[in-house]
C-alpha cells in the first residue's frame, strides 16, 4: 500500500520507512546468497556442502570451477555411460555447447566430441577425467574439443598443425635439440 506523499514526509514515518526498506534489501541479498548456495553453478562457500554430500574430499585451496566439475562428475557416478550421458557431460563438464559421440563397436573405442558455435571449448580436462571415471576398463574413449563456424554464403578457413618430437625418437634422427614439423590443413566450409 502506497502512503500519500505528505504522509511519508513526516518524521518518525520517513525514517520508519527508510529503515523497513533497508531491511528488506538486506533480507532479500541474505536469501539470494543463500540460494546461491544450492545450485552448483553458482555456489561458493556451499560447495564444501556439496563434496560432503557426494563425498568428496573438501579442497578449499582448489579453483571453483575444478570442484563443482567434480561434484557433477560424482553426481553422474551412479549412472552408465551411454552416448547420451557422454553427449550431455560434454555440455555441463567440457563447456560445449553440444555434444557429438561416435561409437566404434569392433575396436572398442567412442569418440566424444565438445562442439561450441564459433569458438573451441577451452578446457576438455574436466571432460575427460570424469569420463576416466565412468567408462568401463575394455572401453577406450577419446575426448576431442571442436567448433562450429558459421558464415553467411561460404568461406574457407586454413589451419596450421605443428607437432614438437623431443627426447628418444630425437636422438635417432639428425637433429641437435629438437625438431619442429609442419604442415598445413584447408577446409572449405559451404552453404547446403
Amino acid at each position: 500500500m502506497r502512503l500519500p506523499e505528505f504522509v511519508t514526509e513526516l518524521s518518525p514515518v520517513r525514517e520508519t520507512l527508510a529503515a523497513l526498506e533497508q531491511g528488506e534489501r538486506a533480507m532479500a541479498d541474505a536469501v539470494a546468497e543463500k540460494n546461491a548456495q544450492v545450485c552448483i553453478s553458482s555456489a561458493d562457500e556451499g560447495l564444501s556442502l556439496w563434496e560432503q554430500d557426494y563425498g568428496l574430499p573438501v579442497r578449499e585451496g582448489a579453483s571453483l570451477e575444478d570442484r563443482r566439475a567434480s561434484v557433477r562428475a560424482a553426481m553422474a557416478g551412479g549412472r552408465t555411460l551411454t552416448p547420451a550421458l557422454l553427449r550431455e557431460l560434454c555440455v555441463t563438464l567440457g563447456g560445449a555447447d553440444r555434444g557429438e559421440v561416435e561409437e566404434d563397436f569392433p575396436n572398442w573405442r567412442v569418440t566424444a566430441e565438445a562442439v561450441s558455435r564459433g569458438r573451441i571449448p577451452e578446457n576438455t580436462a574436466l571432460l575427460e577425467r570424469a569420463v576416466e571415471k565412468l567408462k568401463p576398463a575394455h572401453l577406450e574413449v577419446v575426448v576431442m574439443p571442436g567448433a562450429d563456424m558459421a558464415s553467411d554464403r561460404w568461406a574457407a578457413l586454413t589451419g596450421g598443425v605443428m607437432v614438437e618430437i623431443t627426447g628418444d625418437d630425437i636422438q635417432r634422427s639428425d637433429c641437435a635439440r629438437y625438431a619442429a614439423l609442419t604442415g598445413g590443413v584447408m577446409v572449405e566450409i559451404w552453404e547446403a
